[in-house]
């Protein structure tokens, strides 16, 4: 698909993504902790988001999650991209095609992951009639497709990817999330152009319940955070999986997780059927579909980021985050670390900020996160716009 049929199908791709469309409203409140007093603050990276536009032909994306494949490898998964084989630097003029997801490997010179002086090479599908394809091929052309959602490497050396599903339909926003899937790799330390994803967990059958928001391995578990997708307030649950069940990944072995539930985790073992909601227990119900949850070995807290709210003209939209001595919580109020500097520009009232994370692999001073501003005004966005932004967060 060139750039200029994409113009409105890019606006509702990301709010898809940032915003969820439904009234239902979960029954049962969080456990809320009181938020610490914190002398947080965020800055602005240059030198790291410089990585992501040293490749002209790779001219921008949005999600950008980030997995440790080794000491020296960092795999970094993104939504909708453009790509430009003239590598002219501008995403204004032809040939420009606009595919569903890529990949990028950061190399590193030494054992510490240093967004500022590494090298990365992108990656995507190979050219359909013509036109790059997506990195994980669209299920059926245009009307159905993936976004990356979370994953990890797990301590068999498996890598694990949590995906979103999506299909075409009419009205709203076009399209709609039907579900999520999940592949493995069984060789990660091989070049992406080599890789060959098999499908460990089918589509889902319950689109309410989007899992692998944010994955992590801890103490011998591995935990996959759960956005719900038909309310507004994105709640958030929480899923988990013995680690020795997991191995190397065979195909079923997602289908039974121990949901968080109000009597503590608990095992949904009808993968035909949806998990009930009234039996779960929310984390908290101001998430995002697109966030990150990491556990801080320093502190032994768990830290979740992400952006709150979506249009910049909004002075509350900002990057934040929330702390729990646990997993599964009790979780903190959000505490605000940064306002984007985008919303200092004279077209604010069409910018939107999403796709908040933080990725704990990347080396300090202080914790490096991210966030995406996208425009929703047309023509499509300028080339200063629509780059994951990289941010050093310095956390009390």
């Amino acid at each position: 698909m060139v750039m200029q049929k994409a113009r409105v199908t890019l606006a509702a791709t990301w709010l898809c993504a940032a915003i969820a469309c439904g009234e239902q409203r979960p029954t049962l409140a969080p456990a809320v902790a009181r938020a610490p007093r914190t002398s947080a603050s965020a800055s602005v990276w240059p030198d790291g988001s410089a990585l992501f536009r040293s490749d002209p032909t790779w001219a921008g994306a949005d999600s950008a999650y980030s997995v440790e494949l080794g000491p020296r490898r960092v795999l970094w998964l993104f939504g909708d991209t453009f790509i430009d084989p003239a590598a002219d630097g501008s995403r204004a003029n032809g040939p420009n095609f606009f595919i569903r997801n890529s990949v990028a490997i950061q190399s590193d010179p030494s054992d510490a992951h240093d967004a500022s002086r590494a090298a990365i090479a992108f990656y995507w599908g190979p050219a359909r009639d013509g036109a790059p394809s997506s990195f994980f091929h669209d299920i059926d052309g245009a009307e159905r497709w993936l976004w990356p959602l979370s994953g990890a490497r797990l301590p068999s050396g498996v890598l694990l990817l949590f995906r979103m599903v999506l299909e075409k339909v009419e009205g709203g926003l076009g399209f709609a999330v039907r579900g999520w899937d999940a592949v493995a790799i069984d060789d990660p330390d091989a070049l992406p152009s080599a890789w060959q994803p098999r499908v460990v967990q089918a589509q889902s059958n319950d689109p309410a319940v989007l899992l692998g928001t944010s994955v992590l391995v801890h103490d011998g578990h591995l935990y996959a955070y759960a956005t719900r997708n038909d309310d507004r307030e994105h709640t958030m649950y929480l899923a988990r999986w013995p680690l020795a069940a997991l191995a190397r990944v065979p195909a079923g072995a997602l289908q039974a997780p121990e949901w968080f539930t109000r009597a503590g985790f608990r095992t949904h073992d009808r993968s035909d059927q949806p998990v009930p909601l009234s039996a779960l227990s929310p984390l908290f119900m101001d998430g995002q579909t697109e966030l990150s949850v990491h556990h801080d070995r320093a502190s032994k807290r768990f830290i979740e980021l992400q952006v709150r709210g979506l249009s910049l003209a909004d002075p509350s939209t900002v990057l934040a985050y929330r702390t729990a001595p646990r997993p599964e919580g009790p979780w903190s109020e959000l505490i605000p670390l940064l306002r984007p500097p985008q919303a200092a520009r004279d077209d604010v009232q069409h910018l939107v900020a999403y796709a908040g994370k933080a990725h704990p692999e990347q080396a300090g001073p202080g914790l490096v996160a991210s966030y995406v501003v996208h425009s929703l005004a047309a023509p499509l966005p300028p080339d200063a716009l629509y780059f994951p932004e990289l941010v050093r967060v310095q956390l009390p």
